[in-house]
């Protein structure tokens, strides 16, 4: 985090490396892996980078990439996409009940209230404690404890009526994990890596943040009329997606995460 603030873009790609898994399947079991879940997964990696002129401490801006994501999630998932998860069938469908319980409860978790689907995520797949889940959502540590409970509870009921013989929380974890091999394709992969030089610029950390403001402004500004596009079904994505930023949101640390 404290290379990638200098404008490390070295220091970006090994970030990058750790994060795009689990960034990538919280995107995906919100909203799917079509045209909607990409642009959301381009539209936060472009606020991340953002974040970095704004931010005091590499913990800040830890603190800034789970802001990023709740916030966006949140606003576009106000309105339920009606896309489908696709999982690749080489990694995912095999023999194993694990595997084959893990794909079920990923379709289940989708069902879930956004809210405890929200708290759910960000435990099981991000892997923050409830504490730091109620810092980054602006809420009580009990209500989290409670949403990610009832979470629970209502996909150990509905596994069990698929036949599922072990619904306990280890049970559920122990499926859950199996699904985490998935990774971002590498034409979403591609969308991040190639831009990445324009988003950072090729001015020296004093320069550039003077400036990281207005082009990361203009490239969000970009997503959001293109996810507007999008929800209202007006038609194909057009050029420009990549010509700006929205403001980079609180800098609170994060107290604790489980990482």
């Amino acid at each position: 985090m404290a290379n990638f603030m200098e404008g490390d873009t070295d220091a970006f790609e090994s970030l990058y490396e750790r994060y795009r898994g689990r960034i990538y399947r919280y995107v995906v079991r919100h909203c799917g892996t079509g045209e909607q879940g990409r642009l959301l997964y381009q539209k936060f990696w472009a606020g991340f980078v953002e974040a970095r002129p704004s931010s005091p401490t590499p913990r800040h801006l830890k603190t800034s990439l789970y802001r990023i994501l709740h916030r966006q999630m949140r606003s576009f998932c106000q309105e339920r996409s009606e896309e489908t998860t696709v999982y690749p069938v080489g990694e995912l469908v095999t023999g194993d009940d694990g595997v084959q319980w893990g794909v079920l409860l990923i379709d289940l978790v989708r069902a879930l209230p956004y809210r405890q689907r929200e708290s759910f995520l960000f435990r099981y797949e991000i892997g923050l404690n409830c504490a730091a889940i109620a810092l980054v959502l602006g809420e009580s540590g009990f209500t989290i404890e409670e949403r990610i409970r009832s979470a629970e509870q209502e996909l150990a009921v509905r596994l069990a009526a698929a036949g599922c013989a072990d619904t306990t929380r280890e049970a559920l974890k122990s499926y859950y994990s199996e699904t985490r091999r998935v990774k971002p394709p590498v034409t979403w992969d591609s969308d991040i890596l190639q831009v990445l030089p324009q988003w950072l610029g090729e001015k020296a950390p004093q320069e550039e943040s003077n400036e990281a403001g207005m082009q990361t402004g203009l490239l969000v500004r970009g997503f959001n009329a293109a996810l507007r596009r999008l929800k209202s079904g007006s038609g194909a994505l057009k050029k420009g997606l990549r010509q700006s930023v929205e403001p980079a949101g609180a800098n609170m640390p994060l107290s604790a995460t489980n990482q």
